[in-house]
């Protein structure tokens, strides 16, 4: 008897019903040890270096490796340890292995998965094997089982040293936050670079001046009554900008006496292509623009998808399908959809990321004959059902022949040498469209416009113009699919780390949602622009890609993490010592003047980011208190004025006033 170790029940249930009885299979809850949360000890419940009086230059150094959970002076040595919730399951999977025959250990095929074996072999006894599989199939885990393997400690190194790498940004920056602007803020290696995004976006957007421009459409009329609605785009051969109502009426009048034909008819052949299979953030991406899901959201369903054995591993880089899926998609298309969908040749798709993490499979079902349509919600949740439906139907479409469109432009000239422009197209082939029509789905993939049949020199009748004022638009907000794409563009974090670090910004209150999109609140803006100024390395963009990228080496086994750790953590300590002696809170949480003059002392006020948020300050303090809410109600002189809400019902003697609290 075997006991095989999983990361969760549902994948344990998965794996029992194909292993059958010769296994005992057992979940470790996720990490079944870790970095302390708060400098705490799992043991002891609390940290044993003394809070009060002076420290010895050795006890501030046990204190600091007490909170941090990492012995600098020793390598970066982590100082691991299963917490409490841990240590009932850690107790089973011991009970378990001591009677067991050898241990598997069967964890996801990644780094966090490699590095949760590494800490389950550390803490049982016994002889270990290391499986890994990227779909949990019947075929896929006996082949899996047929060939154990060891553990990659290069994995495991890489995982540790991000793990220590975050902890280090993360617990040292934070408390100077906490000093200098509030309490309880947080700071990351990715998602202050998130939060930086975000921010420079939203400020692009502030200093946006919208241009005016205006639109006309002519409507005309052929023979045999044949119509056809065209937009205005040349005047003499060069491109047209109408920029005011003006312009607009002017251009209207000459059209108005322009006689009208068709100057060329083009019609030309082309494809479209389809979409690559789903990696972790296209996928993200897709939900989100489709469903409107986070990318939390969509990793949660994607998650119960894998261990359930409906598709391949959900977090990964790579776009490649295996050899056996690609034959098995072209019989089914042959045998569902008909042999002209096929192309002569399998579609290949490269990964083109430079260091695409992990070297498993694109997200694609296990089972092509499992269609979305036999799939209920019993056996479903509904939101696992529609991801489903989009990695089934993304990974068949990959597979198939282009979609051909008849393409058709329609130039209209005037005597006045106007010309309007009609564009029209139909199409011809459907190619890996009609997968679409096969699941019974309605899709409009583009705007499609078959137009009439016009020669070359035909006349034609202006039957009327229609004009529109529009103004340019400022730069869009990012949503979550707009985010994971520029992070992913910017080759910041990896697949494991999108949906995670979009939640932390969110529960941290660095962002709020309007919709479907993220705006930086008023602390965001104060923390950006501190870590901007005091900190760039840690916000820079290329320096956190080049982190990423020194961490895919180590998982590689190109580059020692302990070098790597103690290369960045150097001069970034000295930089905390400097910052720690010079920053000022008064000067950090500045939001800028408002334009007016103290009514106490005359210098000018501002705004500033307090506890419960934004206020109106002098700039004279500590020597100068005056302070107020933003909505304080001022008079003709310049003085607030205070709203009488009666006096104290309980006292009488009090008087009744409005404060501003954490919750309002």
């Amino acid at each position: 008897m075997k006991l095989v170790i999983v990361e969760s029940p549902t994948k344990a249930k998965t794996l029992s019903g194909i292993l059958g009885k010769d296994y005992v299979i057992k979940a470790s809850m996720g990490h079944i040890r870790d970095l302390p949360q708060s400098g705490k000890s799992a043991k002891n419940g609390k940290n044993k270096v003394k809070r009060s009086g002076k420290l010895t230059v050795a006890e501030k150094a046990e204190r600091e490796k007490a909170r941090l959970g990492i012995d600098i002076a020793h390598d970066f040595a982590p100082i691991y340890e299963v917490p409490e919730k841990s240590q009932k399951v850690l107790a089973d999977l011991t009970k378990a292995s001591k009677s067991a025959d050898g241990i598997i250990l069967a964890t996801d095929p990644d780094r966090e998965g490699e590095a949760i074996a590494w800490h389950l072999s550390e803490l049982l006894k016994g002889t270990f094997e290391r499986v890994v599989f990227h779909e949990l199939t019947k075929g896929a885990i006996e082949e899996a089982f047929k060939h154990p393997g060891k553990l990659d400690l290069n994995l495991v190194n890489a995982q540790q040293a991000r793990r220590i790498l975050d902890r280090l940004v993360g617990y040292k920056l934070s408390p100077l936050l906490w000093k200098n602007v509030m309490f309880g803020l947080s700071a990351g290696r990715v998602q202050s670079v998130a939060v930086r995004i975000i921010v420079e976006r939203e400020r692009e957007r502030q200093a946006f001046k919208p241009e005016e421009y205006w639109s006309i459409q002519g409507n005309f009329v052929g023979s045999k009554d044949k119509k056809v609605t065209a937009e205005l785009v040349e005047h003499k051969d060069k491109k047209l900008e109408i920029k005011n109502k003006e312009q607009t009426s002017k251009i209207e009048a000459e059209l108005n006496k322009a006689a009208f034909s068709v100057a060329e008819v083009k019609k030309s052949e082309r494809q479209r292509k389809a979409y690559p299979p789903f990696k972790t953030s296209t996928l993200q991406q897709s939900a989100s623009n489709v469903f409107g899901y986070t990318a939390k959201r969509t990793m949660m369903a994607a998650q119960k998808l894998f261990e359930n054995g409906f598709i391949t591993y959900h977090r990964t880089d790579s776009i490649t399908l295996s050899e056996q899926f690609i034959t098995t998609a072209r019989d089914f298309i042959k045998k569902e959809m008909g042999a002209k969908y096929l192309p002569d040749q399998p579609e290949i798709y490269k990964t083109k990321a430079k260091n695409a993490q992990e070297a498993h499979e694109g997200i694609r079902p296990t089972n092509l004959e499992v269609e979305p349509s036999q799939l209920t919600s019993k056996k479903l949740g509904d939101e696992e059902l529609k991801v489903y439906s989009l990695i089934w139907k993304r990974s068949i479409e990959s597979q198939m022949l282009p979609a051909v469109y008849d393409q058709t432009t329609l130039n209209i000239k005037s005597g006045n040498d106007y010309l309007f422009r009609a564009n029209g197209s139909v199409i011809k082939f459907e190619g890996w469209m009609y997968v679409g029509k096969h699941m019974g789905i309605e899709e409009d993939p583009e705007s499609l416009n078959e137009l009439p049949e016009f020669a070359e020199g035909e006349k034609l009748d202006l039957s009327n113009l229609l004009s529109d004022q529009h103004f340019t638009q400022p730069p869009a907000r990012y949503s979550d699919a707009t985010l994971i794409k520029a992070l992913e563009e910017l080759e910041i974090g990896r697949p494991s780390t999108y949906a995670p670090t979009i939640s932390t910004i969110q529960s941290r209150g660095y962002v709020t949602k309007e919709g479907r999109y993220f705006v930086p609140t008023d602390v965001a803006y104060v923390v950006n622009d501190l870590l901007v100024e005091n900190f760039p390395e840690i916000v820079d963009y290329k320096f956190t890609a080049d982190l990423e990228n020194d961490l895919d080496n180590i998982a590689d086994g190109k580059k020692e993490w302990v070098p790597f750790i103690r290369a960045f953590y150097e001069p970034f300590e000295k930089e905390l010592v400097e910052k720690e002696k010079t920053l000022n809170k008064h000067d950090v949480t500045n939001l800028g003047e408002i334009g007016e003059k103290c009514p106490e002392c005359g210098r000018p006020l501002i705004y500033k980011l307090g506890i419960y948020g934004k206020f109106i300050s002098c700039t004279g303090y500590p020597e100068c208190k005056y302070a107020r809410p933003l909505d304080a109600q001022m008079d003709a002189d310049g003085n607030e004025v205070k709203q009488d809400y009666g006096k104290c019902p309980d006292c009488e003697t009090g008087v009744l006033i409005l404060k501003q609290g954490p919750y309002g």
